[in-house]
């Protein structure tokens, strides 16, 4: 993307953000399924990441490691693609018909992989994000955590 590309595209967002009424963030994001399934599946992997790196960073945060150092080491190997890609191979199989949808659609997107992972893994990876993105903005909260909580103990056997 060209900077004035860019430039442009940032003031855009700030101006939209700017005319939106401030709520909750929580309150804004509560889609119906059938409409959640709709939605770009790059944008649930974006939402994804961030509820999953919550919560690994919470339930770091419970063990009293003050030392940020460790705890950003220990992060980094809960949400790299590896695991990430680790853990969807095992849920995947317990998705619903709406879940394999947003997970094979996320599969499929067009995405830059980073060198540190395989384009396999990248691609699991950011299906995982995805399907934990469509939980989050359809408040399917148990299923959420069920997932995440899985995936949080399936990397912990492997460090």
């Amino acid at each position: 993307m060209k900077f004035k590309q860019y430039q442009f595209l940032r003031q855009e967002a700030i101006k939209r953000l700017k005319a939106k009424e401030i709520r909750s963030a929580y309150e804004k994001i509560s889609l119906p399924i059938d409409i959640a399934k709709t939605l770009d599946p790059i944008m649930l992997a974006y939402i994804g990441d961030a509820v999953y790196s919550m919560y690994v960073r919470v339930e770091l945060c419970s063990i009293s490691i003050s030392k940020v150092q460790i705890l950003h080491a220990l992060v980094t190997d809960f949400i790299n693609a590896k695991a990430q890609a680790t853990s969807f191979v095992t849920i995947s199989n317990l998705l619903n018909e709406s879940e394999a949808l947003i997970a094979r659609r996320a599969r499929n997107s067009h995405v830059n992989v980073p060198k540190s992972s395989s384009v396999q893994e990248y691609r699991a990876s950011t299906a995982f994000e995805a399907i934990l993105g469509f939980l989050y903005i359809t408040k399917q909260k148990e299923r959420l955590n069920s997932f995440m909580d899985t995936a949080f103990s399936i990397t912990l056997e492997t460090l």
